[in-house]
């Protein structure tokens, strides 16, 4: 068993209490952490080793033309510089820089830079509108704005209402080399700038990073990650890729993740993506770098550079599961593991997966921007996830707290997953929802889940979206995983709509595969396979989209609020806007 109960007794002078917990612990083995070295340079001195085994060795290669490379021993040289001529513009400790840049090399770059100068990055979706941006912008008080040309007009007209940005450093896109305005400066040159020295003490438990996460509910926010908790997750997630993906990736052969290449498709402004990015660096790995998730793409590199181990949120799954192109391009001799996260992927949709991918270990992961990256990871030895999310990983204590507001003692109770460790954010940015990490220092995830008898987390849902039928609750995962598994669907999401007879009915958004399905071959289809209290009987709607996030999370408020549009406007792929952007 991989987690168990034990009673502890915490005296915490800070909060001046003493109390007894329940909590679930790790039993992954104990972890050797590099906790005192700062976020970018224990990137930087990865990048560093890989360049001294090999001069020639390759950090990126831009996926869609694939002659555009990046070299390990081009990363330090260009930070250096760009870290000197920020200090220049005056860029001091605590600042905050933001960020609005597509998956490339120089996003890496200015991150790095940002935090040698003891400045924290925070990172902003790249389709983003100004609306968007101004607010992000004015909450994290940022001084300075990364971008390129073919998003140059969207952050200038952000920050004519955030005081704070005085400067847009701008990296060029376009073949007309044109004047910049006052306000912008030119990326290219400030890479040249002579590097000198920076010297500064960095404190672990400063701010590295500030990603916007909605939470558990409402607006964005700005979460406040640590160089700590991302060095601590830096050494949890390589642990885990050397201990237990490797067993997939290599089998018998001998590791070595230095010939490995992976697809770094998903965004990087996001954790997952963002993380995914940092490990394979650490490892030594190619990343192919996508400014946009492209499935031809994508199919054309895995068969090309036979990439063993992708990382997917469940939209890219279906892809996988059902688009006619899958087969065609034969990959799946490559592929040895698929790890999905974001969003919890059903049983019914990893088994299609599997269908087309019969040698791959299918597993997911589960997490949030407000504990760096994951909080469970996959186990080799638990096969397949079909129902569970891994483990909890090392470093990191778990509570459940049921319906009643009581802490759970047994396996198989449902409840709100709540996390203690080194990877927990410092909260948020200008002291909002402070009430997410309590007394003990857990973070209340908002999460519905439980733990088997074999230490695994199965996620059921959010608190917030279940659906009350009758006084019964339905998880609209569990609707959609069988609606999913039907020939004619795409996509789908299910929501909750007021009904003054049972409370609450489901009602179900559907994105058509074969332009003849019904509402009618649904309800069959759905009648066959679930309970009655789970019936779609609030109806059908058939859009041509389901509104999600970058990470796979379904935007079921947006359903719930926006009108659709009633048919597709085309069907040629699965994936969400935002996931292709």
């Amino acid at each position: 068993m991989c987690i168990h109960i034990f009673v502890r007794k915490r005296n915490r002078h800070l909060l001046h209490f003493s109390e007894r917990l329940m909590v679930f612990v790790s039993k992954y083995p104990a972890l050797k952490q590099n906790s005192n070295v700062p976020l970018h340079e224990r990137i930087l001195e990865a990048c560093r080793q890989h360049a001294a085994a090999n001069k020639d060795s390759i950090i990126f290669i831009d996926a869609e033309t694939t002659t555009k490379k990046r070299k390990f021993s081009d990363i330090e040289p260009a930070v250096n510089s760009l870290a000197t001529a920020l200090m220049k513009l005056g860029l001091k400790p605590g600042d905050i820089v933001s960020q609005v840049l597509p998956n490339c090399p120089e996003f890496l770059i200015n991150m790095l830079a940002v935090q040698k100068c003891g400045a924290a990055m925070s990172n902003a979706s790249p389709i983003f509108t100004d609306y968007e941006l101004q607010n992000q912008f004015h909450d994290s008080k940022s001084v300075l704005v990364f971008t390129d040309e073919d998003r140059l007009s969207r952050v200038r007209r952000a920050i004519t209402h955030v005081p704070t940005i005085q400067k847009i450093i701008c990296l060029r896109t376009f073949p007309m080399k044109t004047d910049f305005p006052e306000n912008v400066l030119d990326f290219g040159e400030l890479v040249k700038t002579p590097a000198e020295p920076i010297n500064l003490t960095y404190d672990m438990d400063s701010l590295a990073m500030v990603p916007y996460s909605s939470g558990t509910t409402g607006r964005p926010k700005g979460c406040r990650i640590s160089h700590r908790n991302m060095v601590t997750m830096m050494d949890i997630s390589v642990d885990h890729l050397n201990n237990e993906i490797a067993k997939a990736v290599f089998g018998k052969e001998e590791k070595n993740w230095r010939k490995e290449h992976t697809l770094l498709m998903l965004p990087w402004y996001h954790a997952f993506g963002m993380n995914v990015m940092l490990e394979s660096i650490i490892l030594g790995m190619t990343g192919l770098v996508f400014k946009k998730f492209d499935t031809i793409t994508m199919l054309n590199r895995i068969k090309f550079f036979k990439v063993k181990l992708i990382y997917m949120v469940p939209p890219m799954l279906i892809f996988l599961a059902k688009d006619m192109m899958v087969p065609i391009f034969r990959v799946e001799p490559f592929v040895k593991v698929i790890l999905s996260a974001g969003a919890t992927a059903g049983k019914q949709l990893i088994e299609e997966v599997l269908k087309r991918f019969p040698h791959a270990w299918i597993c997911q992961a589960y997490g949030m921007s407000e504990m760096v990256q994951f909080t469970t990871f996959p186990r080799f030895e638990d096969g397949h996830c079909f129902e569970q999310v891994g483990a909890l990983g090392p470093t990191f204590e778990m509570k459940i707290i049921n319906a009643a507001g009581a802490e759970v003692t047994k396996p198989n109770i449902i409840g709100e997953l709540c996390f203690r460790g080194p990877a927990v954010m410092k909260g948020y940015l200008n002291g909002r929802e402070a009430h997410i990490i309590d007394k003990d220092g857990f973070l209340h995830s908002g999460d519905l889940g439980s733990v088997d008898e074999k230490g695994c987390v199965h996620l059921t849902g959010r608190i917030k979206e279940l659906i009350k039928v009758n006084g019964m609750q339905v998880p609209p995962v569990e609707i959609e995983d069988v609606l999913l598994l039907h020939p004619k669907v795409k996509d789908c999401a299910v929501i909750g709509v007021a009904d003054e007879q049972c409370g609450e009915s489901p009602k179900a958004f559907i994105v058509k595969k074969d332009h003849t399905l019904t509402e009618s071959e649904l309800t069959a289809w759905v009648q066959s396979k679930l309970s009655s209290y789970k019936w779609i009987t609030a109806g059908y709607e058939f859009v041509d989209s389901i509104p999600k996030l970058p990470s796979g999370k379904i935007l079921r408020r947006k359903l719930s609020t926006s009108e659709h549009q009633k048919e597709p406007k085309q069907d040629s792929d699965v994936t969400s806007e935002s996931i292709r952007s």
